[in-house]
């Protein structure tokens, strides 16, 4: 406690790197445990079809009505549960705490901006459930729009299709989710968020520290910031419940608990602090 504490009280500028671990404990599920994959989703199991398959746009080409019934069950399972705690306390440290601090997420469920966060705040770097794109990307006018509509599409969940899937009002071509995906040159940036988040970095060169939340070796974009980062001069906490996770970058704290626990020891060193 005492070193988190000293961490905190040296920091005025914070990046919070936060990725599918830090939405497990509001029930969203991290797709990196096969199992638990086969378990929500039977039938992708008999037909041996994997996140991967179903999380890209050839995908939505040739079997649409499966990938877009993992999406629409994803916003729909996003929809039933909520953002913990821990959300909350990295809102009340950017508005109330750090000089200058910023949120960038490779989470595509939109918590952080569900939970309250100024859309300023924060980079969804993989894109949005919540947002739409035409299948044809920047070649279409259409660009992408914010939907927050639950159903969007009908859903068979014994067969995990979907029908009455949305089109493009512009082209008539089929609309997907504005997320980044496999095999992804159709993917439409947000070019406010990815601005916002670059002139965090201008402003703050290198923040004094860094939150790594929740990261997966599988996909470890936020783990190598973290890591250059930390090479110029910043702090980095982890928190981890898998001791894995610290291969890629080696944190000066590491909280080897879930996202919502561990934000509740922080606020505790918050208080003391304060």
């Amino acid at each position: 406690m005492d070193n988190l504490i000293t961490l905190l009280k040296d920091a005025q500028t914070c990046l919070f790197l936060t990725s599918a671990g830090m939405s497990a404990d509001s029930g969203i599920p991290t797709f990196r445990d096969r199992d638990g994959y086969w378990r929500n989703f039977p039938i992708f199991k008999e037909k041996g079809l994997h996140p991967q398959e179903l999380a890209s746009p050839h995908s939505f080409r040739t079997q649409a009505h499966h990938s877009w019934a993992f999406y629409e069950w994803r916003r729909r399972n996003a929809r039933e549960n909520t953002p913990h705690i821990g959300y909350e306390i990295i809102n009340d440290m950017l508005n109330n705490y750090f000089k200058n601090a910023f949120v960038h997420t490779t989470n595509t469920d939109g918590y952080h901006l569900i939970s309250g966060l100024d859309e300023s705040k924060v980079m969804e770097v993989h894109g949005s459930i919540w947002r739409i794109q035409c299948m044809n990307g920047n070649g279409c006018r259409f660009m992408y729009e914010q939907n927050d509509q639950v159903p969007l599409c009908e859903l068979d969940y014994e067969t995990m299709s979907a029908s009455d899937m949305p089109l493009c009002p512009h082209c008539s071509s089929l609309l997907r989710p504005n997320v980044l995906m496999f095999g992804d040159w159709e993917y439409v940036e947000h070019l406010h968020q990815y601005n916002n988040y670059r002139q965090f970095l201008d402003e703050v060169h290198i923040p004094d520290l860094i939150f790594l939340v929740g990261s997966s070796s599988e996909i470890p974009t936020n783990d190598y910031i973290a890591k250059s980062l930390q090479s110029h001069g910043a702090k980095v906490i982890t928190i981890n419940p898998d001791p894995d996770s610290t291969r890629v970058c080696r944190p000066d704290i590491y909280i080897q608990q879930g996202a919502a626990k561990a934000f509740g020891v922080i606020r505790d060193a918050l208080d003391q602090i304060r």
